[in-house]
Order: C-alpha cells, then sequence, then structure tokens
C-alpha cells in the first residue's frame, strides 16, 4: 500500500519519481483551497462519520463473490464531473491551436471518448485571485453587464456541444467590491448571480445548479432570500448546492441548519461537501437530498494519487460507499495555467503549453472513465450489491454496482489501487438483469481502458474476472466505449513540447479567443482589451477592474503574467499608459505560489505623478520592498495630462544580468541595484485599479541571438551531418527532385536561401552551441515526415512536418555552458522528408545558472532520480520560500540523484526541516563528504552543500539518501530544491 508522506505541510499531492518514469505515492487531501481551520476539521471527520454500512464481498482471502442483484434498491447516480475555476485554472486552453482545442475538449467531455463527463462546474468569475489567477467577472461595475467577458461561456458551450445532456453548476469564489458596499452575502449579490443566469440563457446554457460561495460560511437567510428571487426571476428550475465547505468535526456545516429549519430545508436542493474522501454525516444522509462531494480529489492525475482512498477511481466508489455520495466534482478540470502556480498539475490532463500545442491524456481520463463510460445520470446504485472486497481491510479494495432504469443494463466497477495482490471476484446475476457474455474494461498503471476479453457464463450461471492488483476494472453489458485515438504528445501527428517563446513580442493589440492576449493569465484585476487611450490607435491591453474585490486569495494589486519560470537573465519592456491618478509596472522575474499576495520578483512602477520605483518582493510573498525611487524630469508624454511627466504613455523596461537589476523609463536609465533575492522567473504587468493600458510588450536576451545556419561547407563547426540521405538545398539552383520536401517559396524565406533535407531514417544532424536556449527551425513541405529532436542527451520528443509551413521546437532553458543539439530521421509518412533551416542561439553571460528540481532527465543538465521514495511537490502552497514552489524529497535510504553538468563547481539548496536528515554527497562518483538538511526552522531554498572548485568540465554530483538524521534532527528524510552551476 502507497505511503502518504508530504514534505511542505500545506503542500498538494506529491509523486514519486523513479529514474526514468513518475509515478505517485500519495497525495494530501485538504481543499484545493481549504482555510487551516478547515483542514483541520477535514482531518477529524472520519472519527465522527457514521458509516453507510454496505456489506463487503463474500468470502476470503484472494477470491470473492458478487452479487449483482437488480432488485436491490440504492440512491440514484447523478454523475461525475469536474471544476473548471478557482481559480483560472482552465485560461491556457483558450489559445491552443483549433485543432489539438477541439482534442483537448473530446477527451473531457465528449462519451465514450476519454473521461466523458457527467458534469462540468464553472467559477463565476469575480475579478480576483482564487488560487492560479483571477476570472474577469460579467459586471466589472455596477449596471454594465457583459455577457461575453472571461471564458468559461465557450468552455460550457463545447461541453454541451459534445454532450448535451452534461450538468452544468457554478459557484463564485470571490466578487466585484462594490457588491454591497464589499458585502458578499447582499442584495445586490442576489441580483448579480441572476445577471449571470441571464448571461448563461442567451448563450443558449441550461444552469442546472449554482452555489452560495466556495469554502466561506453562509448566511442561511441570505440562502432562502436567493431561493426566493430565483423563483421570480424565472430560475425555478435552478437548485441550490450547499454550503462547498470542508466537513467540521465530521458534521456538514449546513445539515444541521437545515434539519432545524424547514424554510432552509425547502431553499436548498443539493447538499455540497468538500474534500470528505466519502464519509458523509448522519444528519446529512436523513434529509432524504442528493449529497455530493462539490470540490474533491487527490490534485493529480497520475496513476494511484491519492492511494486506497483518495485517489481518482477509489474516492468514486468510497463516496458511495461511505457517505451515500452520488455526485463526484474533481478540482480540477485541466491543468491549463502556468507551472509554479498554486497545487500544479492538479487536473485531468495537462494542457498548459499552447505555444507547442503539445497536451498530456494522463491516467485520471481514464480513471474516471472507468465509471462514466459505463453508466449515466439517472442510473440506480445497488446497495446490497456494493462494499468491499474485503471488509477487515478496506485499502484491498472495493465494487460499486449501478443499473440502468430501464432495459436490464449494469456496471459493476472494481477497484483495487491499495491491493498487493490479484483479486479473483466471481459475479452472479439476478432480479431481472441482463445475464449474458459480460463486457470487461481494465486500467492499470501501465496501460489505461483496455477491452478484456468478455466473460462466459459458467455451468453455474456465474461468471469470473480476475483483477490486478492497484487496477480498476469494470464489467459491464454496455456497447460502444472506448479510447479515443489523438493523443497529443509526441505521436505520429508530431505534437511536441516545446518552451515558451523567447524572444518574445506581442503588440498586445488582439485578445485572442480569451480576450485578454494570448498566454497572459491574470493574476488578480480584470484586463482585457480596450480602445487606446490617448493618441494611440486600436485596441490595447486594459486593466478593467476599478476597485479591490471581495476576494478569496487576492493579490495587492492588479496582475498578469506570462512566460517561463527558468528565463534568468533577459530584458522586459513594454508601453504603458499612465491614466490620471493611476500607476503602470512591469515585472520580471516571477516566480511565486499564486497564494501569496505580492509575487517574488521585481517591478518598475510609474505613478501620473512622474514618481517612480524598483522594487521587489520580500520572500514569504506578503511584502514588498523598495529598492529605489526618483521622479521624472518632468518632460511631457504622449498623451501627458495635468498630473505631472507620469501621465500618458511611457517605454519601461528592466534589464537582469545576473544580480545586477537595471531600470528605464522613456530609454533613460533611472536606477541600477545589485540584488541576489530573485534569480529567474516570468513577467507581467500591474498597476492600480485606474484604467492602465499596456501595448508593446517585448522580451528578449540581453545579447544579440545568434544565428547558425544549415549549410555546410560555411566555415563552422558548429553542425555535422551524418547519414548519406541529407539533401543540401539552395534557393536559385535547379534541383529537379533532388528537394521535393521544400516548395520553392518556402525555400527563397529561409537564412542564406538554404535548407538541408533528409527521408532516410536514422539519419542525424548534430549542432554545438554555446548558450542557454536553442531554436531549430524547419521547413514542412507536401512529403513531411517526423523527426526525434533532443538536447544534451536527453529524451526526444517527435517533431512532425506533416503540414506546410515552418516547424519550430525549442530547447527548456539551459544551464548556461556549451551544449548539443540532436536532430535524428525518424519513421515518416512513406519515407517522408524532414528538413533544418537554421537554429537560433540565445548567448549566455559566463555566469551561474539554476536548475529546479522539477528538471527531470537523463541528460546534461537535468536530475536523473533512482529509488521508489522519491516524492515531489509542484506547485506548493508555499509558505516556506521554495525556489519556483517545488521541492523534491525522499526518506528512503539508498535512494539517490543524479546531476550531470559542465562547470567549474555547483551549488546544493533544499528545504531546511526538523525532519530532515543526511544525504552522502559524491563528485564523479567519489565521495567527497556528506550534505546536512536538518534545521530547527522550516525554510526552503536554502544553500545546503557548495563543491569546490572542479575544474571547468563535464562533472556528476549524487546525493544518496543515508537513511540518517543528525545529532539534532527527528527524522531522515533530505530533499532537492534547486542547483547552482557556475562555469
Amino acid at each position: 500500500m502507497p505511503a502518504t508522506h508530504t514534505l511542505e505541510h500545506e503542500g498538494p499531492p506529491v509523486r514519486r519519481r523513479g529514474s526514468r518514469r513518475r509515478g505517485l505515492a500519495a497525495s494530501v487531501l485538504a481543499g484545493a483551497l481549504l482555510t487551516a481551520g478547515a483542514l483541520a476539521g477535514g482531518a477529524s471527520a472520519a472519527a465522527d462519520v457514521v458509516p453507510a454500512g454496505l456489506p463487503g464481498a463474500a468470502g476470503s482471502g484472494a477470491g470473492v463473490t458478487i452479487a449483482v442483484d437488480g432488485a436491490s434498491t440504492g440512491r440514484t447516480y447523478d454523475g461525475v464531473g469536474a471544476i473548471s475555476g478557482g481559480g483560472a485554472t482552465s485560461r491556457l486552453l483558450l489559445d491552443y491551436p483549433r485543432e489539438e482545442r477541439a482534442e483537448i475538449l473530446d477527451h473531457l467531455f465528449k462519451p465514450g471518448y476519454g473521461a466523458s463527463l457527467e458534469m462540468l462546474k464553472v467559477e463565476i468569475g469575480g475579478d480576483t485571485n482564487t488560487t492560479d489567477g483571477s476570472e474577469s467577472s460579467h459586471e466589472h461595475v455596477r449596471g454594465e453587464v457583459d455577457c461575453d467577458a472571461g471564458y468559461e461561456w465557450w468552455l460550457m458551450r463545447e461541453a454541451v456541444r459534445r454532450n448535451p445532456d452534461i450538468t452544468l453548476g457554478a459557484l463564485a469564489w470571490g466578487a466585484p467590491g462594490w457588491l454591497g458596499d464589499g458585502e458578499y452575502y447582499s442584495a445586490d449579490t442576489i441580483d448579480y448571480f441572476v445577471d449571470w443566469l441571464d448571461c448563461a440563457a442567451g448563450h443558449g446554457l441550461t444552469i442546472d445548479n449554482v452555489g452560495i460561495r466556495n469554502e466561506r460560511e453562509y448566511e442561511a437567510q441570505w440562502v432562502k432570500d436567493y431561493r426566493t428571487a430565483l423563483d421570480a426571476a424565472g430560475y425555478a428550475d435552478v437548485r441550490i448546492i450547499a454550503s462547498d465547505e470542508a466537513a467540521r468535526r465530521g458534521e456538514w456545516p449546513i445539515a444541521v441548519d437545515m434539519t432545524n429549519d424547514p424554510e432552509l430545508f425547502d431553499a436548498v436542493d443539493l447538499l455540497g461537501n468538500h474534500y470528505s474522501r466519502g464519509p458523509s454525516s448522519a444528519t446529512a444522509q436523513a434529509l432524504g437530498k442528493p449529497l455530493w462531494i462539490s470540490e474533491g480529489g487527490p490534485w493529480s492525475a497520475e496513476w494511484g494519487a491519492g492511494g486506497s482512498s483518495a485517489s481518482v477511481p477509489s474516492l468514486i466508489n468510497h463516496a458511495y460507499l461511505e457517505g451515500r455520495i452520488t455526485g463526484v466534482n474533481f478540482w480540477n478540470l485541466l491543468t491549463a495555467y502556468y507551472d509554479g502556480l498554486s497545487i500544479s498539475d492538479a487536473g485531468l490532463m495537462r494542457a498548459n503549453t499552447p505555444w507547442s500545442g503539445a497536451y498530456q491524456v494522463q491516467s485520471a481520463v481514464w480513471a474516471v472513465a472507468q465509471t462514466t463510460q459505463f453508466a449515466e445520470p439517472g442510473w440506480r446504485h445497488l446497495d446490497a450489491s456494493s462494499g468491499y472486497l474485503d471488509a477487515a481491510d478496506t485499502a484491498q479494495g472495493s465494487f460499486v454496482t449501478r443499473k440502468a432504469p430501464r432495459g436490464g443494463d449494469w456496471s459493476t466497477v472494481i477497484e483495487t489501487i491499495g491491493a498487493t495482490a490479484p483479486r479473483t471476484v466471481t459475479l452472479s446475476v439476478e432480479g431481472g438483469l441482463r445475464a449474458r457474455d459480460l463486457h470487461v474494461w481494465q486500467s492499470t498503471a501501465d496501460d489505461r481502458l483496455v477491452r478484456q476479453p468478455d466473460l462466459r457464463r459458467a455451468a453455474d450461471g456465474t461468471y469470473t474476472v480476475t483483477v490486478p492488483a492497484n487496477a480498476v476494472v469494470t464489467v459491464t453489458t454496455v456497447n460502444g466505449n472506448g479510447k479515443g485515438t489523438a493523443s497529443g504528445l509526441g505521436d505520429a501527428e508530431g505534437r511536441h513540447e516545446s518552451a515558451f517563446p523567447f524572444p518574445y513580442e506581442n503588440s498586445l493589440a488582439d485578445g485572442g479567443p480569451s480576450g485578454q492576449t494570448p498566454y497572459f493569465s491574470q493574476m488578480e484585476g480584470a484586463y482585457e482589451e480596450r480602445p487606446c487611450a490617448g493618441d494611440r490607435r486600436g485596441t490595447c491591453l486594459t486593466q478593467v477592474s476599478p476597485q479591490p474585490a471581495i476576494s478569496w486569495a487576492a493579490w495587492k494589486k492588479p496582475t498578469g503574467i506570462l512566460g517561463d519560470l527558468n528565463w534568468s537573465d533577459y530584458s522586459v519592456g513594454v508601453t504603458a499608459y499612465v491614466p490620471t491618478g493611476g500607476t503602470a509596472e512591469v515585472l520580471g522575474r516571477v516566480s511565486n505560489d499564486a497564494m501569496q499576495p505580492v509575487p517574488n520578483g521585481y517591478g518598475l512602477s510609474l505613478g501620473a505623478d512622474g514618481t517612480w520605483s524598483l522594487g521587489r518582493g520580500e520572500p514569504g510573498g506578503r511584502t514588498w520592498l523598495e529598492l529605489g525611487t526618483g521622479t521624472l524630469d518632468g518632460g511631457a508624454s504622449q498623451g501627458a495630462t495635468a498630473d505631472g511627466a507620469g501621465a500618458g504613455w511611457h517605454d519601461l523596461e528592466l534589464s537582469f544580468d545576473q544580480d545586477v537589476i537595471t531600470a528605464t523609463v522613456d530609454g533613460a536609465q533611472v536606477a541600477e541595484v545589485t540584488d541576489t533575492t530573485w534569480t529567474s522567473g516570468m513577467v507581467g504587468l500591474s498597476g492600480d485599479y485606474a484604467p492602465v493600458q499596456f501595448a508593446d510588450l517585448a522580451v528578449g536576451p540581453l545579447r544579440p541571438v545568434a544565428t547558425i545556419d544549415d549549410a555546410p561547407g560555411t566555415g563552422t563547426a558548429a553542425i555535422g551531418y551524418e547519414g548519406d540521405g541529407w539533401t543540401h538545398c539552395s534557393a536559385g539552383e535547379r534541383h529537379g527532385d533532388r528537394c521535393p520536401a521544400v516548395p520553392a517559396e518556402q525555400l527563397r524565406d529561409a537564412v542564406g536561401g538554404t535548407v538541408s533535407a533528409s527521408r532516410d531514417r536514422g539519419d542525424v544532424l548534430t549542432v554545438a552551441f554555446d548558450g542557454t536556449q536553442a531554436t531549430l527551425t524547419g521547413v514542412a513541405g507536401p512529403r513531411g515526415g517526423t523527426a526525434k529532436v533532443s538536447i544534451d542527451g536527453n529524451e526526444p520528443v517527435a517533431l512532425s512536418y506533416a503540414d506546410r509551413g515552418e516547424v519550430e521546437w525549442r530547447t527548456p532553458v539551459l544551464v548556461d555552458g556549451p551544449h548539443t543539439l540532436r536532430f535524428e530521421v525518424a519513421d515518416g509518412r512513406s519515407g517522408g522528408w524532414v528538413s533544418v533551416d537554421r537554429v537560433d542561439v540565445a548567448p549566455g553571460g559566463g555566469g551561474t545558472s539554476s536548475v529546479d528540481d522539477q528538471s527531470e532527465g537523463t541528460g546534461q543538465g537535468r536530475l536523473d532520480y533512482h529509488g521508489d521514495g522519491w516524492l515531489s511537490c509542484p506547485g506548493c502552497i508555499n509558505r516556506t520560500g521554495l525556489y519556483h514552489s517545488s521541492v523534491t524529497s525522499t526518506t528512503v535510504a539508498g535512494d539517490s540523484v543524479d546531476f550531470r553538468f559542465t562547470g567549474s563547481s555547483v551549488d546544493l539548496y533544499g528545504l531546511r526541516a526538523s525532519n530532515q536528515g543526511l544525504a552522502t554527497v559524491l563528485v564523479d562518483g567519489v565521495e567527497v563528504g556528506s550534505a546536512d538538511f536538518y534545521g530547527r526552522t522550516r525554510v526552503g531554498n536554502q544553500l545546503i552543500w557548495s563543491s569546490p572548485d572542479l575544474g571547468s568540465g563535464e562533472h556528476v554530483l549524487t546525493l544518496v539518501a543515508t537513511g540518517q538524521g543528525s545529532g539534532s534532527a527527528s527524522g531522515t528524510g533530505i530533499n532537492v530544491d534547486r542547483l547552482v552551476v557556475r562555469r
């Protein structure tokens, strides 16, 4: 049975890492956004609940018998779904290419294809951060309703288009500050929600249920007034679900009030609880209303995340077995938010690199499908045919049976996530249910939703199936289900992971599908396209929320971010309009947990009175430190007003060169400081609650990009060819059939007018370069194939040349130094062609480079984890100052990690804590000492160990867990937060 372990007290699910493959050991189940008090209540819930009293299976040992009896009673199945919001978790989906976006949506919502979700719950945007960003409100100011604001309308329409029967729900986390003069439970808020429902109706959407507020105490009278208002507005069919809180001391809070208040009982149609793991109270069950886990899940899409009680399939089963819970909504729908934000990788699948088009259909999709593809809302649970494989040890597995309301179809879902051995299950069928050859579908850690041979009825009328350990098996009479074919990552279609574009430029004049500018994710406030102010034509990105919100987890200022967490030395510039009384700000090296009110990173701000300020966030994300301030000289700017030199349009720029930060306003340097607090991160735009505008964002290296042309014989040894199939095409030459891979017009546009192409499998091109990142560009023609491309010996990705146009792949940000890019011709379409035009290199500065613990791989510049004990906490709720909000740890003696690098020395940074111990340190295979992670105070990003000067060259740093603590340590854990390499 997987062990539960968390290094960060309030972290998300943790993932075990192997030498080449990530697997999940356990997760911390505490609601995506619960307060410390709620967490404490949830932790004690299990001791006080009243069990549902459902049976275990007959028999003992490895063999069990399930009597599938259609005459059994049970509650109606309402469905399994997921939540988009809480917050901005679906943001980057909007920016995917149309084809890939449709494939992602199919995997989530299309019946019989992927997760086949039966419910979708969306956030009612409130212009405030609600975990991973803010979603735009439909009513930023009183009386100005915009039914096109935000993207949840679009998402619901797409879900309904694929599944017209999907159940739609909505809930607010925060709300605009004008409501009730800052009071959430007000008449204004009721009118505001009715306006939202009017917008939904205008989009052709039928909303089934609406909540009160996410994870905040309710006011019973307000709930009753809300019901009255909904009825009066024509929404009598819209059900109220309450109260979207965690259990307190085992009780669902609103259930007690509903028991004692008949009017409240009538107002609330559904009871929704968060992160209960299944148990519900006797009070809640006695009400006779549907009980849902309105937000739950293991916060990970990895197989087995959450263990035997809280993994995706276990939770669905246990919810009914232990609590008569008939609906489950997982948080969250999709990891379509930036890495490094709170609780990374918590979605059912991953799609957060729209610039590459890549996505990952993760195991949670198929774990959900084992239920949703074989039952529909309206089916009935069969209590007598549901239970545990071993009543004395519920970790060994569970089973839940549901039957159709008519026709005799039924399905039994059997999970063994915590089992240590296979289980033989015998099923007998009675009570008017169909008893014919039974279909079997199975998911394991290695294979997902695989059709197994049908079960034949034995002479005694029973059926027998063997369920592997750590698996889910569905036995069913239902036909026509299966697994979608689009895979999204490295398949024959060639969708490939690629880093964020660098250099990057955006006019900020096109909102794109989201209305917020592609790749731009607002953290607080609301940024939308509006006509530019002053004399500037067109549209500009504008902050449109005029006051602080009724917050849930607000940042102190309206802010949006984009880019790559690993950007280190670069410049970021933007043209900003500072309105009367307003302030505009550009941010760099932003790298923090979104639950903190102040960003980690640096910012240059300019106020309308001409005052500029250069500052940074303090570790911990609570306060901002001013590093320098001054005033402009009073010169007029475009669109200036009487406020002073700062009003109107200005150019703001920050540059980062190791520990030197330079600030520039309108081309003139105003400050230069030395500060080592933040070493890398994304860029951002910020300001206050005035209508600040932005245009012409540019992010780039400090030194010119170097271009390596493909043409051989150009005097450079940087590029080399292996294999006999390479053809070197050049513009102006007649090639006949030698260059069919490259259309003439594309060849003319190529750098130097040359492109090199091959269709011989195994042909290789290598490019040696010195820098921090490289972008390979090729040309796709009518007969395109597939290539494999890799950097420094790390795992290759597939690159498709199937479509006409430019093909591009970008390495991750690399350790500053020498690197080798490898391009190999792979299987193509009937020997299809692949090509290379050039490789653009972002040069380094010869300084230090940081490598995050999440940078996993087997080649240079990556961490190679060995052993079963490694657990990762990506996007930790970071109150201990972790680098990029993540850490990877183990408590298992003998577990190790290798870090291969080119440089002269290396420093290890980690999390110090009282439960941490000792690691043996080896350099180039030779033991050189030990690393002590003990600390009385829990704090991340701390220097643990430094190497001496090793001499410039290739080296390997190895850490081995000793299973021992230092003299004062209470534990034996070791961890990696980041590594710092010097050239």
